[in-house]
Formats: structure tokens, C-alpha cells, sequence
């Protein structure tokens, strides 16, 4: 096999792992999937999800329950989730479920509704359990961050910090 072969085929593998899979805005898709690469959902999507990088975009509805590496969300998702990187809810974004993750940050305009948990949280860690929209005040949530105002695009929250140490 010559060199060209052999780095045509490694290319080929790699595509292959950081494959883009596109459900459209004008379709509706149920069932189970495990998807490599990236999803993008503009349509709708019900059933189990299991995937790298999964980006949902305004006007899409997924209905299930994920583990992924990263997510964000700019339409809305219902279900309970485990995010092992990242999870971003952007302005147009709005979930409502149970999240279990490292790192959130919800944008302005963007929406929350559940309960969020550190992945592999220690003793002495708590749930934040909040409908939340940010950049707007909730009297029914406490203040994350106590006093400190928000100053940039949204609100992220640290979920290394043990309740109390949060600045």
C-alpha cells in the first residue's frame, strides 16, 4: 500500500470519527441513537441520546434523555441529561430536566428549569434546583454567586466549588 493510500485511509477513519450528522428542520426522528462526530438537530428528535457533540438550534424540540461529551442548546430539550465536558444554553435555548455535569453556562434569555449536579460530585456538594432564565431575577431561586453582579453574556456556574465557596 503506498503512503497516499495509507493517508487517504487514515483520512477517511477520521471523517469517519468526526462525522456531522444533520436531522432537518422539516424532520421528525424517534428511536435510539448513538451518534459519532457532531449532531445538529433543527428538527425534532424523541427517544434515547448518546453522542459526542450534540448542538440543537432554535425552533428544534428534543425530547430524551443524553449523555454526551459536549451540548448546546438553542431550542428546546426536555429530559435528563449527563453533559462530561461542557453544556452551553444559549439565548434561544431552553431545558427542562435533570443535568449531571462539569461545566454550564446559560446565556442571556436562555432558560433552565431542573435540578443541575456535579458529574462525580464529592460529599458536601448540593444540587442547584432552579427555574432560572438568565439575565433576569427568579424570587423563587437564591442568588448563585451571592451579590456579585453578572457582567458578561450569561451566567456560568463552577460545579468544582463546594456550596459556599462559589464567588
Amino acid at each position: 500500500m503506498s503512503d497516499i493510500q495509507k493517508g487517504a485511509d487514515t483520512q477517511k477513519g477520521a471523517d469517519i470519527q468526526e462525522g456531522l450528522s444533520i436531522i432537518d428542520k422539516d424532520s421528525s426522528v424517534e428511536g435510539s441513537f448513538n451518534v459519532k462526530g457532531k449532531l445538529i438537530v433543527e428538527g425534532s428528535l424523541k427517544g434515547d441520546l448518546i453522542g459526542n457533540k450534540v448542538v440543537t438550534v432554535e425552533g428544534s424540540l428534543v425530547d430524551a434523555p443524553a449523555r454526551v461529551r459536549e451540548m448546546i442548546i438553542g431550542g428546546e430539550f426536555q429530559g435528563d441529561i449527563t453533559v462530561y465536558e461542557s453544556l452551553r444554553i444559549l439565548s434561544t435555548g431552553a431545558f427542562s430536566g435533570k443535568i449531571t455535569c462539569n461545566s454550564i453556562t446559560l446565556d442571556t434569555g436562555g432558560k433552565l428549569n431542573g435540578r443541575v449536579k456535579p458529574l462525580n460530585a464529592p460529599q458536601g456538594f448540593s444540587t442547584i434546583s432552579t427555574p432560572f432564565a438568565a439575565g433576569g431575577e427568579n424570587p423563587a431561586s437564591p442568588k448563585v454567586g451571592g451579590d456579585k453582579e453578572e457582567t458578561g453574556p450569561g451566567v456560568a456556574i463552577d460545579l468544582c466549588k463546594p456550596q459556599g465557596e462559589m464567588e
